[in-house]
């Protein structure tokens, strides 16, 4: 693995951390304290310690309970907090000690200034227990390209070509979260090396408030729910790279801050991003939205327990690789979903007026949700509808019977217009993703470019 510090741990790389390690943060300054390797992998947290805590063997399950919270000290100062599963998952035993390895959910590492604080390790850990966060930053995969301001320019200088940095004119999108009470703004950084031969650029967001008193579950609950905006407007995978934050401070001269504790956040996620090219989603950008972006999110959160099913089913298609035919039943009920969320008494009332007679069961309603929203949205739907399937009436009744079929079996002679063809599927579910991403758009008030989805 990469030898990292705490300025490069990130969650897009593999790393091992080697200190101490105790269920009691009183022992950690102790010789009580076990020596291990915390070993970090996206997918996998496991901790390992040459020696046992003071764990006991469940003897209903066969299993070593393990303490929800382990505490430790890096061979480097900084201190760790580990959520646990609470179960101990390998144990062995060599000449001289033993082994014990633990799963863990999630951990956070702090770099502390311990001479300013001048407090005993118990007493700074007691303080972290209720996760103060004076800000909270994050980044992700393709965050320059969704951002879409650069921070360096070229120029011409006595017919060389020069490159300068544009941080001092960069222009922040600085947006209030209403629902959540929550300031958003995004920065740059620009650096160099010492000869100037290869420069970068980082992006990230960041999550405060006027009064410097947050929590730091509601912010990453906030970044979460930001991230998946992103990942249903671009319709790509979409994961955190990194994730900081500021728990405690003191002003020195100038009104500066020096940091006294500052913290870094890993968890076991899923990475199955792709790389945006330049011009992919220009229309999407927070450049390109600017001013309307702080409606934009209004929205998306004040809307969050309507579209929460929708949302969570739909960014979770993105990170797997489903069957066709289960990717389209999901596209189906996310449909379903938003159409009696959002719709339901216009389509009783389309129903009245059209005079369609529906059976008693709940099934024979998708037939005219399907038809209300078709009706009711692009005219470029009906034209794809043809060009693919000849017949949009015909088409709708496949979707319900090919639903149905998938949903409770049955003798597929039950179903005429029963979807078989793969290409069939694979073009119906692409015809009712841009529907639900036509609505999705439509409730955001962000423009629909047919063309492009």
């Amino acid at each position: 693995m990469e030898k990292l510090n705490f300025k490069t741990y990130t969650l897009d790389k593999s790393f091992e951390i080697k200190g101490y390690f105790s269920d009691i943060c009183e022992e950690l300054e102790s010789d009580k304290a076990i020596s291990g390797i915390l070993s970090y992998k996206h997918d996998q947290i496991v901790l390992e310690l040459f020696g046992s805590l003071g764990s006991l063997e469940d003897g209903l399950l066969g299993l070593v309970n393990a303490p929800e919270i382990i505490y430790g000290y890096s061979s480097d100062g900084k201190l760790l907090i580990l959520n646990c599963y609470g179960y101990v998952f390998g144990t062995d035993h060599y000449p001289g000690f033993s082994l014990s390895k633990f799963h863990i959910k999630n951990f956070k590492i702090y770099d502390v200034y311990y001479d300013q604080l001048q407090q005993k390790i118990p007493d700074i850990i007691n303080f972290l227990s209720d996760d103060p966060v004076i800000y909270y930053d994050f980044s992700f995969e393709n965050i320059e390209q969704w951002v879409d301001k650069a921070i360096f320019r070229a120029g011409e200088i006595n017919g060389e070509l020069t490159i300068a940095t544009n941080v001092t004119n960069y222009q922040p999108t600085k947006v209030y979260i209403t629902n959540r009470e929550l300031y958003l703004e995004d920065h740059a950084i620009a650096s160099a090396n010492d000869d100037y031969l290869n420069l970068s650029s980082k992006y990230y967001l960041r999550l405060s408030n006027q009064n410097n008193e947050l929590e730091f579950s509601p912010c990453h609950e906030t970044a979460c729910q930001i991230l998946k905006y992103i990942e249903v407007v671009s319709e790509s995978p979409i994961s955190f790279t990194e994730i900081s934050f500021l728990s405690k401070y003191k002003n020195v001269d100038d009104g500066k801050r020096l940091p006294l504790i500052r913290g870094k956040y890993f968890f076991q996620h899923s990475r199955e991003g792709k790389n945006w090219s330049k011009l992919e989603h220009k229309e999407i950008t927070l450049n390109a939205l600017h001013e309307r972006f702080e409606r934009i999110l209004g929205h998306w959160f004040s809307k969050s327990e309507k579209l929460d099913f929708i949302i969570n089913q739909y960014t979770k298609s993105l990170h797997s690789v489903p069957y066709i035919e289960d990717n389209l039943l999901s596209t189906i009920r996310n449909l379903e979903v938003y159409a009696r969320s959002f719709h339901e008494k216009k389509i009783r009332k389309y129903e009245r007026e059209n005079k369609i007679l529906k059976k008693s069961n709940k099934e024979s309603f998708l037939k005219s949700k399907l038809k209300f929203l078709f009706e009711n949205s692009d005219s470029g739907f009906e034209s794809l509808i043809l060009e693919s399937f000849n017949n949009s009436s015909h088409f709708i009744d496949s979707i319900v019977q090919t639903r149905n079929y998938y949903t409770h079996g049955d003798k597929k002679t039950k179903y005429p217009r029963l979807m078989t063809d793969y290409n069939d599927l694979y073009k119906a579910n692409m015809i009712l993703q841009k529907l639900l991403h036509y609505y999705l758009f439509k409730e955001l008030e962000m423009e629909y470019s047919f063309n492009k989805y």
